[in-house]
């Protein structure tokens, strides 16, 4: 009986057991739905997961996904940077589900020097921008778009031409930004040359203890990681813009009639008679008797284009992921003629072999073609072209017809006259084409006998190619004849171009390769509450060299522009043989890596680094090698036991030390050198070339090394509604090189070498940035404010005299800031100049500037008076605001940047070799400077016996003296600036109205770059960020584009 009666329990049971199993099925059921971010996009690869269970999937590239589930489960959907969401299913069969980004995410995969590390284990200043911040300004220079959206990092653009308007960017003050593209140390130009929509993510690296693992000349660091490809189905992406440039900064000079009262009134000032009368102003506005009312700067500087095209596809498997991306992109000047283009090619492979045996491979090319006229708008090039505007005379007409042939019009100047027009068109051409071809490879094994660690090699192999062609036309100008007061005609000459007698062509070529290798092994591994990393890594680099070039005189036809056609005659007939040139170089560089990272229960964390770089720079072994460590620690106190505020997500305090190099040493400098003058002596009634003493070498010469210290914080708050980073730092440099003088005695010979580590500086500052995320219904917004201060200084300059006065020591001065008298206003009378000290030599008038006597010896000279005074034109305070959000399918983002805390010289900081940093008069400073035109400003706001408190000094032409051009505060204007960088505003249109014509995404978009400027200078025609003002320069560009992104 017992036996029966257990039976019967065990049949009962299995039935109770298959009944719930069927109603549990019953009660499942299949749930489809969509992942998309605030903006409308798809998230492909989102993970969606039954809360309590096992079951779960990953949304495909459209960001769909289907899930089995119950009508009482909840959905746990993440991805990667952004905010988890719990959706309950309820009753609902298809599901969308929004995530946010998440400012807080403490998991998100950052890339550091030779690695990753996940945001949370951060212990440096390290700061990354992501490809959808760089997607939202037009497609130009990374280091345009870059510069406004880091804390800590400056950027001045000096030109505003195509394919030369990069900015030079300094990191905490410093120079010396090493570019490193998926892993390889590259160049700023291919930095530059990048397509945004090749790019994933920009790391920068900021403090020592993450810089110092990049060694040799690495004051900061910018990683690019450009995109790969994703485990789905294959996706085609297309992005295409066009857009106009004009100036950013138009300026304003006279034109015809207003140069013709002004110079009349200067004329009159100084004790002249007038030379211009109603009738000439008459024939200006008509244009009658061979006079003109032409406004240069409008017939040189138009309205420019840009295109931009890429097309880009992403897909794979498990087994093998691949993207690809084509790009071109096309600028043509609003000087015409200035014109550049590019083509970018990349494809990233990643394929697992085995289980335990990954290969990458990515090979770029890239070609880029340069056109510009034969007259550059280089601003230390001779006649430039923006310079010939400013100095050509607008009283002119623009051309002449002379023998029934029309010619381009020249006006003259103090020296050589200047033709605007036929120096664009007429004068020859430079042009120029670079080929890059980049390839990355690299093999990573991972152990399956010792979890976490792994053996990577890692190789790149890259070529240049260059070549270069410019050709100087020989052309005829009509050249104008200066009017006197009794001219009624104004008449024109044939003249040939001053710059050369005859037709020279020029071309060039140049190739080099680099090769690096990197052989690096690593372990990570968790053991509890410890978790632990190290990196051994040694690195090689070569490159090598050459190139040659020609130049040859006198075509019979330009046409056939090739040197096999040269004539080597000039233009008057005299032979005039081809200069063959060439070079060769040659580098290597070695280093080691080290590198143990240490995390204690996500609350303490160490780092410890070290490189060890050797050079061939340096002679000796005691000399070449130098070891560069790093130290930082953190504490995330959130996570502290004791710790009780729920509503702060992250609070993490870090704190760096380390140390950097550089060389900044020519190959051999410390070794005695010997120089050749080819057919320099007659010997034998044979030419024969002479070798002599060159340079004194300094054995001594060693790296210029830096110590950094770093103290900082990140918090987030109220799940991602505030974030907080703000960076401390000091930063030490020494042994930096310099010029020295001084002789040994003649029994040592005399001789002295030239360079030595003997100056040291020191830089400070500090870095905020600010992030707030919210959202009112469908209204996603968000803002990030940055605020940087940086401020260097000299702490020993050589060049200081042991007995000059403080103002004339640079030590302890700011780094770049100016030297000059101090102004004490104008002359304002006879009397005034009577009881004021002057210049020995050096007449002066009512309205001349009136310097301080700094010494009290009662006159002023340049030796006792002129000091450091001013600030650099850099700004100390630099930062920007980006505010952005999107609602139902519309978007926008606007960033607005800063500068604060410097001035500007109207008189000119040039920066030809030779001549750096050397001021004087510009046509910013002096009326009719050089013959020339001259800016609205400057004559309505020269003093004048009825403008007794003018801004500038006397109305004049020809100046008594030189009184006047020498640096001083009364040319240092305040440098402040705030700029609408870049604005985008975007429609994505609803995936249900694209999904009939399979199209997975489409955006259409319009943007503006530097649309709104406030600053004092701009009354000056100086573009804030271009500081540096001289006598010409290619202005910045205020664009505007429209654009569309489509995907497949």
């Amino acid at each position: 009986m017992k036996k029966r009666i257990r039976w019967n329990l065990r049949f009962l049971t299995s039935l109770f057991i298959a009944l719930m199993c069927a109603m549990n099925v019953a009660a499942q059921s299949v749930i489809k739905g969509t992942v998309k971010d605030s903006q409308g996009e798809p998230l492909p690869g989102a993970s969606i997961q039954v809360k309590g269970s096992t079951v779960g999937t990953i949304a495909n590239i459209e960001g769909g996904f289907s899930i089995n589930a119950k009508s009482r489960d909840i959905l746990i959907v993440s991805f990667i940077g952004m905010r988890s969401e719990e959706v309950k299913v309820g009753g609902q069969s298809f599901i969308t589900i929004t995530l946010r980004d998440d400012v807080a995410s403490l998991d998100e995969v950052v890339v550091v020097g030779y690695g990753t590390q996940k945001r949370g284990s951060l212990t440096s200043a390290i700061s990354t921008v992501s490809d959808k911040e760089l997607l939202k300004a037009p497609t130009m220079s990374l280091s345009n778009v870059v510069g406004a959206r880091v804390a800590g990092v400056a950027a001045v653009q000096s030109s505003g031409q195509p394919g030369a308007d990069n900015a030079t960017l300094t990191m905490r003050g410093q120079s010396g930004i090493v570019y490193v593209i998926d892993g390889i140390r590259r160049t700023s130009a291919d930095f530059n040359g990048l397509d945004p929509n090749e790019i994933e993510s920009v790391s920068i690296l900021k403090d020592a203890s993450a810089v110092a693992v990049y060694g040799l000349d690495a004051n900061g660091v910018f990683i690019v990681t450009t995109k790969k490809g994703n485990a789905d189905k294959m996706s085609i992406t297309y992005t295409g813009s066009y857009g106009w440039s004009q100036n950013a900064e138009q300026q304003e000079w006279l034109d015809g009639p207003g140069y013709a009262y002004w110079h009349n009134k200067a004329r009159e000032l100084q004790g002249d008679q007038p030379i211009f009368n109603a009738e000439m102003v008459k024939n200006m506005r008509n244009g009658t008797n061979g006079w003109g009312n032409t406004n240069w700067y409008d017939k040189i500087f138009g309205t420019g284009t840009r295109t931009h095209h890429n097309i880009s596809a992403s897909g794979g498997s498990e087994r093998v992921k691949f993207f690809a991306s084509l790009g071109y992109l096309k600028e043509d000047g609003n000087i015409d003629h200035f014109d550049y283009e590019r083509l970018n090619l990349r494809s990233n492979i990643d394929a697992k072999l085995t289980n335990s045996l990954t290969f990458q491979l990515g090979v770029s090319g890239r070609v880029e073609k340069r056109d510009a006229p034969v007259y550059s708008a280089d601003p230390n090039a001779w006649h430039n072209i923006p310079q010939q505007i400013i100095r050509a005379l607008p009283y002119a007409q623009d051309s002449q017809t002379i023998g029934g042939k029309q010619y381009q019009v020249a006006t003259p100047t103090a020296s050589s006259p200047v033709a605007p027009l036929a120096s664009m068109n007429e004068a020859g051409y430079a042009r120029s084409n670079y080929s890059y071809i980049h390839s990355n490879f690299s093999l990573k094994y991972d152990a399956p006998w010792l979890k976490g660690l792994s053996a990577k090699f890692q190789g790149a192999y890259d070529l240049t190619y260059t070549f270069s062609k410019s050709m100087h036309n020989y052309y005829q100008l009509a050249l104008m004849n200066l009017p006197n007061a009794s001219t009624k005609e104004l008449t024109y000459t044939k003249q040939y171009d001053p710059r050369s007698g005859s037709v020279s062509l020029t071309e060039s070529a140049a190739r080099g390769y680099s090769f690096t290798t990197q052989t690096s092994v690593n372990y990570d591994n968790k053991f509890g509450a410890h978790t632990i990393g190290a990196m051994l890594l040694a690195e090689t680099r070569e490159n090598k060299s050459n190139a040659l070039g020609g130049t040859g005189y006198g075509l019979d036809f330009v046409q056939l522009d090739e040197l096999n056609q040269i004539t080597n005659q000039t233009g008057n007939g005299s032979t005039k043989y081809p200069v063959i040139n060439g070079y060769s170089g040659h580098t290597r560089i070695a280093g080691f890596v080290g590198r143990i990272n240490y995390n204690y229960d996500n609350r303490y964390y160490a780092e410890v680094s070290f490189r060890r770089d050797g050079s061939y720079l340096f002679g000796g072994m005691n000399k070449r090698w130098v070891t560069l460590p790093g130290v930082s620690l953190a504490w995330r106190i959130n996570n502290e036991s004791w710790f009780h505020a729920p509503w702060v997500d992250n609070l993490k305090l870090r704190a760096g030390v380390g140390k950097t190099a550089t060389s900044g040493v020519s190959p051999f400098q410390w070794r005695n050198t010997m120089g050749i003058n080819k057919n320099s002596v007659i010997i034998g009634g044979v030419s024969q070339s002479m070798l002599y003493a060159a340079t004194l070498g300094n054995p001594n010469l060693t790296w210029a090394q830096c110590l950094n210290y770093n103290i900082g914080v990140d918090a987030t708050m109220w799940n991602g509604l505030l974030g907080v980073e703000f960076d401390v730092f000091y930063k030490y440099e020494y042994d930096k090189l310099s010029t020295v003088t001084g002789a040994f005695s003649p029994s040592r010979g005399g001789y002295y070498f030239s360079s030595a580590n003997v100056n040291e500086c020191d830089y400070k500052g500090f870095e905020t940035t600010l992030t707030h995320h919210g959202h009112i219904g469908k209204f996603n917004y968000g803002a990030k404010l940055i605020w940087s201060y940086a401020y260097g200084r000299w702490l020993k300059y050589v060049g200081d005299s042991e007995n000059a006065p403080e103002y004339q020591r640079l030590t302890g001065k700011q780094i770049g800031v100016k030297r000059g008298f101090i102004a004490n206003g104008l002359f304002r009378d006879d009397a005034d100049i009577k009881n004021s000290p002057t210049i020995p030599g050096k007449s002066v008038r009512p309205g001349y500037i009136k310097y301080v006597d700094r010494n009290g010896d009662g006159v002023i000279t340049y030796e006792q008076d002129m000091g450091y005074v001013g600030k650099s034109a850099t700004p100390k305070h630099t930062g920007s605001l980006n505010l952005f959000g999107n609602w139902k399918g519309f978007d926008f983002d606007m960033l607005f940047s800063w500068g604060l805390d410097n001035s500007v010289a109207l008189t000119g900081q040039y920066t030809a070799s030779g001549s750096e940093g050397i001021m004087d008069n510009t046509s910013y400073t002096k009326p009719f400077y050089h013959g020339g035109n001259s800016p609205v400003f400057l004559v309505e706001n020269s003093w004048r016996p009825d403008n007794l408190n003018a801004e500038f000094p006397r109305l004049e032409i020809d100046n008594v003296s030189s009184n006047n051009a020498f640096s001083s505060t009364l040319w240092y204007r305040n440098g402040d600036y705030l700029r609408l960088k870049t604005i985008q505003v975007g429609y994505n249109f609803p995936k249900q109205w694209l999904a009939p014509a399979g199209i997975q995404n489409l955006r259409l978009y319009v943007e503006g770059y530097n649309l709104l400027t406030f600053s004092g200078l701009t009354k000056y025609n100086i573009d804030p960020e271009s500081p540096a003002v001289n006598n010409g320069y290619y202005p910045q560009q205020k664009t505007y584009t429209m654009g569309i992104k489509l995907t497949f």
